[in-house]
């Protein structure tokens, strides 16, 4: 009875340390679960900022592309004003040639009217006037050749420098392009992680349910176990209520008797119900009469039997 008890208590002292660490598992994977979920959280709030900075990027592109193909029409019109330019400075040459010969021209009307005298003097006049006009002509053809070269010079830099503008936007239209893949790259990377993380915080929400559910089963066996201890306990109080003392018959049975009696097998003991019947003794059997030799012996073979 005493390793009974023993291993009673073994089973209990393991239940209760089973139902303590499955607590303390419980509660780790409790704390586990609200990490994971916070952690969801943020990645789910990362990806959506992810997603927001594509979504920047790609615009940021699309205005790149647009500044390039405005860039690219600027310095395709600064190459028309620079031809445009070169022409009026070709027509500006013909401008001035023509004042030159107007001038010849008027150099030899003036020597003309000069021979003719009298008569050439008003064709002199008007000679003199058109010389005149010429030279303004050339002045003023000289000065807007000058203006169409200084033209020309800040036109072409001005399509040099649109040039260089249009590949730096054509480079950073790559170079967004290329952000842009990244960022993309990024935000597939955040979504899958989102997904994932889910999925454990998924799992780990299974692992917390089932582990509460065996520390509740823990906790039961325990509780059963200690019942067991109680109920082992009171069997051992009751146990040790049945004390058989030793039965002195001071009977002399016949001989016939005593080999009957060799034969019989030993007496069971059957106890009663501990709780319908008293703490039972073994009653010694009375010392009766020399005359009454062989009932006696009988009546406390009974008396064995009932016991």
């Amino acid at each position: 009875m005493d390793s009974v008890n023993s291993g009673v208590q073994e089973i209990a002292v393991a239940s209760n340390d089973l139902a303590r660490r499955t607590e303390n598992q419980a509660s780790a994977l409790e704390e586990t679960a609200t990490a994971l979920n916070q952690i969801t959280a943020t990645v789910n709030k990362t990806a959506d900022g992810v997603r927001h900075a594509r979504d920047v990027v790609a615009s940021a592109r699309a205005d790149a592309q647009h500044g390039a193909e405005v860039v690219r029409r600027a310095v395709d019109a600064m190459a028309k004003i620079e031809a445009s330019s070169s022409q009026i400075g070709q027509i500006i040459g013909v401008i001035n040639e023509i004042a030159f010969q107007t001038n010849l021209l008027a150099l030899n009307a003036g020597v003309e009217a000069a021979r003719a005298g009298e008569a050439g003097r008003g064709f002199a006049v008007v000679a003199s006037e058109v010389r005149a006009l010429a030279q303004r002509s050339a002045d003023a053809a000289k000065e807007i050749r000058s203006l169409i070269a200084s033209s020309t010079t800040h036109v072409g830099d001005g399509v040099a420098l649109v040039g260089e503008t249009g590949q730096a936007l054509t480079g950073i239209e790559t170079k967004i392009g290329e952000i842009n893949g990244v960022v993309a790259d990024i935000a597939a990377s955040a979504n899958d992680q989102a997904n994932s993380l889910q999925e454990v915080n998924k799992a780990v929400a299974e692992m917390d349910q089932v582990t509460q559910q065996n520390a509740a089963m823990a906790e039961q066996a325990t509780a059963a176990s200690q019942s067991l201890a109680q109920e082992s306990a009171k069997l051992g109080d009751l146990i040790q209520a049945f004390r058989i003392g030793e039965v002195e018959l001071d009977l002399a049975p016949s001989a016939s008797t005593c080999a009957a009696s060799s034969k019989r097998p030993p007496p069971r003991l059957r106890p009663r119900d501990a709780a319908g019947s008293p703490t039972v003794s073994a009653r010694a059997p009375r010392r009766p009469a020399a005359a009454r030799g062989g009932a006696a012996a009988a009546v406390a073979d009974e008396d064995w039997r009932e016991f």
